[in-house]
């Protein structure tokens, strides 16, 4: 990634397994020469460093996920439902809320809240990841 890695982030990155942290870079340096077919949807700016070239990571190899953001310019990983940082992994804990909680649910398994207007995921956001 062409620029300094601050301090936090690279522990971030150092905290992700081989696979992902290749398949990231690949989505990096495609974006870098213009692979456009390559880039998955432009997404919100990175709640990290608020640069506006970022993506989801639907088309990134190893991860596959539309509701993981990666931000082109510093390497931010995040959830694009819920905001928090994905530190460890492309798994974002407020799926584990979304599964065990007892709220009525469709077939899909959505309850019909947005994952940043729930009460629960709001609480274990306040807890778990303070604001960048």
């Amino acid at each position: 990634m062409g620029k300094a890695i601050p301090g936090a982030l690279l522990r971030m990155w150092e905290l992700l397994s081989d696979d992902i942290q290749d398949a990231l870079l690949i989505a990096v340096e495609k974006n870098r020469t213009g692979q456009r077919d390559f880039r998955g949807t432009p997404v919100s700016s990175c709640p990290h460093c608020g640069d506006t070239d970022t993506m989801d990571c639907s088309t990134v190899d190893a991860i596959g996920d539309a509701t993981v953001g990666l931000c082109l310019v510093c390497g931010y990983l995040w959830c694009l439902e819920c905001d928090s940082s994905l530190l460890t992994g492309i798994n974002c804990g407020h799926w584990q809320i979304c599964s065990s909680c007892t709220e009525k649910k469709q077939s899909s398994g959505f309850c019909g809240t947005e994952p940043l207007e729930c009460p629960h995921i709001r609480e274990w956001l306040r807890r778990n990841h303070p604001v960048v």
